[in-house]
């Protein structure tokens, strides 16, 4: 497949080189060389936006705007298992299928104040048997697969044109550690205080108070503890066992505080952001990139980020001492074509929650190669990425269409001495989405009007070629069978308003 990948990647890469320049996309909007963070959602560029005033508040409700978004989706995963003494092979399949979206509604502003609320709803249809849970589009509460209804954005805000003021729960799109993750049926809600501040050009001032999280397929919102998914047997050193039932936490709730800075001027963006939930663990990030504008046709970007997690207080998670940074670089031509290569690196520490692991729950993980299945969040990865991304409309191939072929190694701590050892993998993957009303100027996961199709595909392979009777008898665990490979499908169907 990685061969498949590098040769289409070529084929399209000459078609790119030898096109004319485009600077205006099709709908006459400025073209812009995409800026991913993660595998979900663009991080937002700095916005200075005032919506219409009213002068009164019947006007305030009458004049407001609805948003919705109509979607089928579903997920099916086959994964093969290796038994780890016969090298027998046994398979498992997971999947779900639904309809369903969201309705919102926000008013328009009176004395620059507004209110809002969204609905979000995934209803079962066609197969979803309850032996095949735990990819969690639907909500699986009580082992079955059930729909969900919830009322996900509940807010009032002030907004001027420097000042952001934000209460209540909503998507949080913007905030790096705390964002979307949207790539199920829902994306993650939070719900808390945020106020941003753009009175400085190209500045942006995040401060934010977060009680509490819903997960994609939730119908309750819980603390920042419980949304990182602690578990009880990955901690190290001293914790209060009082705090925990059946392995999952159960002890007060926990808020965030985060504060975030963000520098976005002359090609150049620099972020600073710091997210401390008491008495759990501490994420300082780091991030930064420049655009090298090599020619009118095309643009290198090189980025690097880094991220610190520690425990604080009275550390209900015990021992948390880890870090990750990474490297990126990006080529994109204004004829459509996106190339990059990544490399991040996951410290190891068996002194550490999970020997190192980062907490990445609350939203999209942050790693530049957190591709479709693998996050590159697991204690001691190192991992290289490369990918290429083709808008065909733009390239004048294929109209309304975007494709995108990725490909990672994850080089994992596998020696029989690593208590937290786990088998080297890797994913290729492949992403195609159509758009019924655009046909350039649109990337894999970008927010648009009207009716689109998306559809994902991933294969990831596992080296199994382990000796297992050496790492039970050093560590005293026990299990049968690893992962020997396993295929995700995705298929995304939007209508959004």
């Amino acid at each position: 497949m990685l061969r498949t990948i590098i040769l289409l990647s070529c084929l399209l890469s000459i078609n790119a080189l030898a096109s004319n320049d485009k600077n205006i996309n099709s709908d006459d909007t400025q073209y812009e060389a995409p800026r991913l963070a993660g595998d979900s959602l663009a991080i937002k560029p700095l916005v200075k936006s005032v919506s219409q005033q009213t002068v009164s508040l019947s006007d305030m409700f009458k004049n407001g705007n609805f948003k919705g978004l109509i979607r089928y989706s579903a997920q099916h995963r086959d994964t093969n298992y290796r038994s780890r003494e016969s090298s027998a092979i046994t398979n498992s399949v997971q999947q779900y299928s639904a309809i369903g979206g969201y309705l919102g509604y926000e008013t328009a502003k009176f004395n620059n104040i507004s209110l809002g609320a969204t609905f979000y709803t995934a209803q079962k249809i066609g197969n979803n048997p309850d032996d095949r849970l735990g990819l969690g589009g639907l909500n699986e509460d009580g082992g079955t697969a059930n729909s969900y209804a919830v009322l996900g954005e509940a807010y009032i805000k002030y907004r001027t044109e420097e000042h952001y003021l934000h209460y209540g729960r909503r998507e949080m799109p913007d905030y790096r550690f705390v964002s979307l993750s949207n790539i199920r049926f829902s994306p993650y809600t939070h719900e808390g205080t945020t106020y941003e501040n753009t009175m400085y050009d190209g500045l942006k001032l995040n401060l934010g108070y977060i009680n509490s999280q819903k997960a994609r397929n939730a119908e309750d919102f819980q603390d920042m503890v419980r949304s990182a998914r602690v578990n009880e047997s990955s901690i190290r050193g001293s914790y209060n066992p009082s705090n925990y039932t059946s392995g999952s936490y159960s002890g007060a709730n926990k808020s965030m505080a985060m504060i975030g800075l963000a520098l976005n001027k002359n090609g150049l963006s620099m972020e600073v952001w710091d997210y401390y939930v008491s008495d759990f663990v501490n994420t300082l990030y780091l991030y930064g990139d420049y655009n090298f504008k090599i020619s009118k046709e095309f643009t290198l970007t090189t980025a690097a980020q880094y991220a610190k997690q520690q425990d604080v207080g009275n550390h209900v998670a015990g021992n948390i001492d880890t870090s990750f940074y990474g490297l990126k670089i990006q080529g994109a031509f204004k004829n459509g074509i996106t190339l990059f290569g990544a490399y991040n690196n996951v410290a190891y520490n068996e002194k550490s929650y999970d020997g190192g692991t980062i907490f990445v729950r609350w939203g999209t993980p942050q790693m530049f190669n957190s591709f479709q299945v693998q996050d590159s969040e697991i204690a001691g990865t190192k991992s290289i990425g490369v990918g290429a991304q083709f808008e065909l409309g733009r390239l004048g191939l294929i109209d309304n269409t975007v494709i995108r072929f990725r490909y990672a190694n994850y080089d994992m701590p596998d020696s029989v001495n690593d208590r937290d050892a786990a088998q080297d993998r890797s994913e290729a993957t492949f992403d195609f989405r159509y758009s019924f009303t655009k046909n350039d100027g649109f990337g894999i996961f970008t927010e648009m009007k009207g009716l689109s199709i998306q559809f994902r595909i991933a294969y990831d392979d596992f080296k199994t070629d382990y000796d297992y009777a050496a790492y039970i008898a050093k560590h005293g665990v026990s299990f049968s069978k690893v992962t020997d490979d396993f295929v995700d499908t995705r298929l995304y169907i939007d209508y959004m308003f």
